[in-house]
């Protein structure tokens, strides 16, 4: 009878102790059987029987399914399907926004007011609009900003700003 205890014992606790696999489902609709350490802007795992740490922005999932059955949800995937979309685009100046994305190409803005009185905020507004409908021409949802400057309006001439970066999809 104790032996019976003792082999029950043992086998409940070699059922309960194995760890169960974490799955990441990325925006494209793969999907990995890992084992997650960390979650954060970036997500640390292990795949099964590895010791390696792996890691992957959180940009590039849809979501997590533990082991434990919790389903993590991260941003809904942003699709741009042509110049109407234009108010979807996102600028970025942080490089790790834009990891596990596609180049899409490059897109550039310029405005000015020449002697229109417009404000800097007014013309700056224009040429954001202008490049996120470039963008948004190449069905891409954000745009790494890579350059952007912006001069006074003088005597001479109007206040003038313009934009230029790196349109990115999945």
């Amino acid at each position: 009878m104790r032996i019976l205890l003792l082999l029950l014992t043992f086998y409940g606790q070699l059922f309960l102790s194995q760890k169960s696999n974490d799955v990441i489902i990325n925006h494209s609709g793969d999907s990995l059987k890992v084992y997650i350490s960390s979650v954060d802007d970036i997500i640390i795992y292990n795949f099964p029987n590895e010791s390696i740490n792996n890691s992957l922005s959180k940009n590039c999932i849809n979501k997590i399914i533990f082991g434990s059955g919790r389903v993590q949800q991260f941003d809904e995937k942003i699709l741009i399907n042509g110049i109407k979309d234009w108010e979807k685009v996102i600028i970025t100046t942080n490089p790790d926004d834009v990891k596990c994305l596609t180049r899409k190409g490059e897109v550039r803005a310029t405005s000015s007011n020449d002697w229109n009185f417009n404000g800097k905020v007014a013309i700056d507004k224009k040429a954001t609009m202008k490049i996120k409908k470039e963008a948004a021409k190449l069905n891409a949802h954000i745009i790494f900003l890579e350059d952007q400057y912006k001069t006074n309006m003088t005597f001479w001439s109007g206040a003038t700003s313009a934009k230029y970066g790196v349109a990115y999809s999945y």
